[in-house]
This record gives C-alpha cells, structure tokens and sequence, in this order.
C-alpha cells in the first residue's frame, strides 16, 4: 500500500474532518472542496430520503 502523498487539506475538508490533525486551512474552510464545496449542504432532508 502506497504513502497518501497529495493535498492533505483536501482530503480533511473533503470528510469534514482533520483528519490529519489540526490544520490552519482546515479550520479557515470547513465546507468540502471544489467548485461547488458551499453549496453542498443542503437545509432539509426531502420526504423521500427519509423513507
């Protein structure tokens, strides 16, 4: 198995965790990354994801 050798941040913000310990960029953007990182949260769950 190879060493993760990429954007470390990236891949924290991309679980929403640090998961490489604590980071400054980390805690600066706790949305995911890419063009879209914002707008992926969504406020409410719909009637049929809660079937």
């Amino acid at each position: 198995m190879a060493r993760y050798t990429g954007p470390a941040t990236k891949k924290a913000r991309s679980f929403g965790e640090a998961i490489y310990g604590y980071d400054k960029a980390f805690e600066k953007r706790k949305y995911p990354p890419g063009q879209h990182g914002m707008n992926r949260k969504r406020k409410q769950r719909s009637d049929y994801a809660l079937q």
